[in-house]
């Protein structure tokens, strides 16, 4: 064969190896995550590390949200602060002692902010107009340790919360009313609650250390994760998780207060569909544990964002 014939020849089969060899490429993301340990706001770029930077926080936080102009909104212990995502800057911030005990905080797309906070051993709501005037209150006195809320398409709240000594998801209204109140005993301090568009229940169960899917009475569809993990692999307490457009989930995998904790086991995961691990970050000399994070690949951070139907995607 002449040298130019093979020189073709070779290039042709590059050209029709390329597609397997592109999917055996190593998943990665671009994400922001909230530093529980370290009390930090991370932005990480795995395709350009350079673009990579921390900033030190004045507490630590466990929600964000992308609420549009290049803003992120996080909870503060007693309220809420957006930052600007390119200058880093802290540009509004709204404190209150009446919302002391903020652990997690939902823009909607009229403008309103919803404030979950642990109170007096209760849980307590707080819905605030486009000019954070306060409109409603509701208090549950018999739950306590919310840990995040979010929104139903119907525009009613879902989040974990014990109740006694059990581990429950909520569904409950702005007027104070319980909707659902589903147990699941294998789970502890459940996290987050996500409503899938068949209705079903995405629960990110806490130390239980899986991602569970209910029905809407609660019987158990599936299970991502869960104790013991694989030899090997410490999952210790599912926090904030992430449903992508791919159908796979990305959950923070925390495993304690500590700063030098994250030495333990990776910080995030992520669970194709078949609930196999496709990929992980751990990086203990970068970030202590986690606690929320939203991959940001193919999202526009001048939206708002929200995953009232589960995936996180501009708000309707």
């Amino acid at each position: 064969m002449k040298r130019p014939q093979v020189i073709t020849t070779i290039l042709l089969a590059c050209c029709l190896l390329s597609p397997a060899l592109r999917a055996a490429d190593p998943i990665q993301h671009r994400f922001l995550a909230a530093d529980e340990s370290r009390g930090q706001l991370l932005y990480v770029d795995q395709f350009d590390p350079s673009q990579d930077w921390t900033l030190k926080t004045p507490e630590k936080h466990r929600d964000l949200q992308l609420i549009g102009g290049g803003k992120l909104l996080t909870n503060t212990d007693s309220g809420y602060r957006e930052y600007d995502l390119k200058t880093r800057l802290g540009v509004k911030e709204v404190k209150r002692d009446c919302l002391g005990g903020a652990t997690s905080v939902r823009r909607l797309a009229d403008g309103r902010t919803v404030i979950g906070c642990n109170q007096n051993n209760a849980i307590t709501f707080y819905e605030l107009d486009a000019s954070d005037k306060q409109l409603r209150t509701c208090t549950f006195p018999q739950l306590n340790s919310l840990r995040l809320l979010r929104l139903s398409p119907r525009g009613t709240l879902l989040f974990g919360a014990m109740e006694g000594n059990a581990s429950k998801v909520i569904e409950a209204d702005l007027h104070g009313s319980i909707l659902r109140n589903l147990s699941l005993p294998a789970a502890r301090h459940n996290y987050q609650v996500l409503e899938l568009p068949n209705k079903n229940l995405l629960v990110a169960d806490g130390y239980g250390a899986a991602i569970e899917e209910l029905d809407g009475t609660g019987k158990l569809l599936r299970k991502l994760g869960g104790q013991p993990g694989p030899p090997g692999l410490l999952l210790n307490f599912f926090a904030g998780m992430q449903v992508l457009k791919t159908g796979n989930l990305v959950v923070c995998n925390w495993t304690g207060h500590g700063a030098t904790d994250s030495d333990k086991a990776p910080q995030l995961l992520e669970f194709d569909t078949a609930g196999k691990i496709v990929w992980q970050w751990h990086d203990p000399q970068r970030a202590g544990t986690l606690h929320g994070v939203i991959v940001l690949d193919g999202l526009d951070t001048n939206v708002l964002h929200t995953d009232t139907s589960s995936v996180l995607a501009p708000a309707q």
